[in-house]
């Protein structure tokens, strides 16, 4: 049976900036207007910093000169996963690929009591998904479920996945006859997804399921705020919802604990760019923005390997 459409590609992207795909450390701020961006030099090598958000309505306004230079003067992106602008391209190749990890052997209904199915099928419908969602995700393991009705107030609120920022920063890579590369797999991206246990997930869909639906489409107003003050170049809202997270955030996720979705995935980046470091040419870095603030930001972890990192 095929998969709703609307929700693959923003799944696949750092589900921390979305909910987030997936926001650095407090660093002095510009008064230019456009995305936050780093920088990085060594005698050979400069490496372009920027955050992006995978999703957004099409009005947000977060393009800059500054930013269509780097690209200008970059020989290759590097993005979370290797994905080009042709959104659908990409979700066709990638649904085989996070279906091998997302289906479940034992149907969700079959893990839930009566009273959870139904209110599982309430709030579908509620959120006015597809009348075949339920069947659907029924197959899949907790963590979809929950991703799935975390992603949709905003989904519903416009936010729209061919309009994310990387979609676009790669569209301009393309037209300047740059390579794409990624720091993960879209396999790898889609088992941190689902890395919690069976009944991580299934305590995240239970307490997501618990949240009255005017709460979870407040998160709507709050992302709106986030993306206009981040397209504007203003890390500081990004970097105080970060630094509140806790473990209780973890069931927006779908139980994915989250180190596993930060800081182990800037640790193993920040390891890729030392790398990039001890070549030479000029690079451009575009990942979620939640990987760009907070103690266990890229910034910081390269700040332990001796790298500094500049606003730009």
């Amino acid at each position: 049976m095929p998969l709703p459409k609307r929700p693959i590609r923003t799944l696949l992207a750092s589900a921390a900036a979305l909910a987030a795909s997936a926001f650095g450390t407090a660093h002095a701020q510009t008064s230019e207007q456009g995305l936050p961006m780093w920088v990085i030099k060594d005698a050979d090598s400069t490496i372009y910093l920027t955050g992006t958000i995978h999703a957004l309505p099409p009005e947000v306004q977060w393009d800059s000169q500054k930013l269509r230079d780097a690209v200008k003067h970059a020989g290759e992106l590097w993005l979370e996963i290797p994905m080009g602008s042709d959104v659908m391209k990409f979700a066709a190749e990638a649904a085989p690929i996070m279906m091998r990890h997302a289906m479940a052997t034992t149907p969700l209904d079959k893990m839930l009591t009566l009273e959870e199915t139904a209110s599982l099928k309430a709030r579908i419908a509620e959120l006015g998904l597809p009348a075949e969602t339920f069947t659907v995700i029924n197959m899949m393991k907790p963590w979809y479920a929950s991703m799935l009705i975390g992603v949709s107030p905003l989904i519903n609120g416009g936010y729209d996945p061919t309009q994310g920022i990387d979609v676009k920063i790669a569209k301009l890579a393309e037209d300047d006859g740059d390579p794409i590369k990624g720091f993960e797999t879209v396999e790898e991206q889609t088992k941190i997804l689902g890395s919690g246990s069976i009944d991580e997930q299934l305590t995240a869909l239970r307490h997501l399921l618990s949240i009255p639906k005017a709460d979870l489409d407040a998160t709507k107003g709050a992302m709106d705020e986030l993306a206009l003050t981040w397209a504007r170049g203003d890390i500081s809202g990004a970097a105080k919802m970060f630094a509140s997270l806790s473990e209780t955030d973890e069931a927006m996720f779908g139980g994915a604990k989250m180190d596993s979705l930060l800081l182990n995935r800037n640790e193993n980046w920040a390891g890729q760019i030392e790398t990039m470091l001890k070549g030479a040419g000029t690079h451009l870095i575009a990942v979620g923005g939640g990987h760009l603030v907070g103690p266990d930001s890229v910034q910081e972890r390269l700040k332990l390997r001796g790298i500094t990192t500049e606003r730009y």
